[in-house]
């Protein structure tokens, strides 16, 4: 694999295992209804057909997302103390 093979699929990891982390403690912590704070306070990712954009939401907050582009840096470890 080229190194920046390796870094994508290093970002894609991370990301999969924070999301399976995220699931896992919605499920235990037994948030069942879209209005609990456990499922609010996630970062969700809408699409919205009428503006046909994409919408970030994260508690009371909406942004529309403009494909910021970061490079290909190696993602950080995502801790539970960063989704605080």
């Amino acid at each position: 694999l080229s190194s920046l093979q390796r870094k994508a699929i290093g970002a894609l990891i991370t990301i999969d295992v924070h999301s399976r982390d995220v699931l896992d403690n919605l499920i235990k912590d037994n948030i069942t209804t879209p209005t609990s704070f456990g499922w609010s306070k996630q970062l969700r990712y809408y699409y919205d057909e009428t503006d046909r954009e994409v919408v970030l939401r994260q508690s009371n907050a909406t942004f529309t997302y403009r494909c910021e582009y970061l490079g290909a840096s190696m993602r950080l470890v995502i801790t539970p103390l960063t989704d605080r």
